[in-house]
């Protein structure tokens, strides 16, 4: 790979060539990994006011391999959703020092109280076109997906509003029936968020939201991929029903990922860190404590999913989500030089965005 003012100006066989070399012969060179729903992790989080939280996010993860990500929002009032927006649009204009940020994810508030999880119910509502617009207008157009519930009155021409915009419209947070599901997509959601959790299971008689996503092919899923939130299995599942470019990995990272086990707030509220696991007090998960490299290692060697498609989900389709291909998501000549190199232990050894490293490992 050669690099040449932030842009590949080569991808191919070994060659001879000036400038500055970096030797990863024994290693694995993988487009940059890019997470669409990552609310925070290390003690930052998307909807703290400290202006400097982005910048930390951001760090910690290139440190796990993600040269990109959305900066997601959760349930809340409508002041602090305009804040965080604000924010995000500030620190993606004026840039981060990790992980580039692409754009904002938002949560809710417009999803089912039924679903809600982890979300703050109190602050769950309906969506107003008043409010969607104070929204985007507060991204600064950086609002990329949205998360809703597509039964909720109105939920419908939210999605046509979103999409008329660029904005992808995604179901989430969802007790929708399958042919609730259905009309949505034909209203033009085309996304799952963490797909299986927060939605109506699959039953052979009512297939509802899951089974509608598994079998139409208008629409992308997200997988946490954590080994908590969904058995390996269900991941097999969905690998075999939809393949490696209708799913996304995402990591759904909360404020306490990467940090040591205890207990920690969230949005004013408790959760209890147990490993991978994030909870909350009623033992509700609240996220998870992931980056990418860790989801492509559970796709690999826990659903028996191959590496290269496991790195696919973390990097070509979530830039094809994005619209981004082939700018983004690819190795090869005129792409953005984000590049993830990794070893066969799934250890992130170099994160490069834009043709500079920004994360190194220390020699072993």
């Amino acid at each position: 790979m050669e690099v040449t003012d932030g842009t590949i100006s080569y991808a191919g066989p070994r060659r001879v060539a000036a400038g500055h070399v970096i030797d990863h012969t024994a290693d694995l060179i993988c487009p940059g990994f890019i997470d669409l729903h990552v609310h925070g992790g290390a003690g930052a989080d998307t909807m703290d006011p400290d202006p400097e939280a982005l910048s930390r996010l951001s760090t910690y993860l290139a440190a796990g391999g993600v040269t990109g990500f959305l900066a997601t929002t959760h349930t809340a009032p409508k002041e602090e959703l305009v804040a965080a927006l604000c924010r995000v649009e500030a620190a993606q204009r004026m840039g981060t020092p990790g992980a580039q940020i692409l754009g904002a994810h938002v949560e809710g508030p417009f999803i089912s109280e039924e679903k809600k999880g982890a979300q703050d119910g109190g602050h769950v509502r309906q969506a107003t076109e008043m409010e969607l617009d104070a929204l985007y207008t507060a991204s600064g157009a950086t609002m990329k997906i949205m998360t809703l519930a597509p039964e909720k009155e109105d939920a419908l021409r939210a999605a046509e509003w979103l999409v008329e915009r660029g904005v992808v419209a995604a179901a989430g947070h969802t007790d929708a029936s399958y042919e609730e599901a259905l009309r949505a997509f034909d209203h033009g959601f085309t996304h799952l968020s963490h797909f299986y959790n927060g939605m109506r299971g699959l039953h052979h008689r009512e297939p509802g939201v899951v089974g509608a996503g598994l079998t139409d092919g208008r629409v992308n899923l997200e997988l946490v991929a954590d080994g908590v939130h969904v058995h390996p299995a269900a991941l097999r599942l969905a690998m075999l029903a939809k393949g490696p470019a209708k799913i996304a990995l995402v990591s759904d990272s909360v404020k306490p990922g990467g940090l040591p086990d205890g207990e920690y707030g969230i949005g004013g509220r408790a959760v209890h860190v147990k490993g991978r696991s994030i909870t909350l007090r009623g033992g509700v998960i609240a996220g998870s404590g992931i980056r990418l490299i860790d989801a492509i290692a559970t796709m690999v060697e826990e659903a028996g999913v191959a590496l290269t498609e496991a790195v696919q989900m973390a990097s070509n389709t979530p830039a094809r989500i994005l619209k981004l291909t082939p700018r983004k998501g690819r190795l090869e000549e005129g792409a953005d030089a984000d590049i993830t190199v990794i070893d066969w232990r799934y250890r992130v050894l170099r994160t490069i965005v834009g043709g500079e490293t920004v994360y190194e490992a220390e020699q072993p």
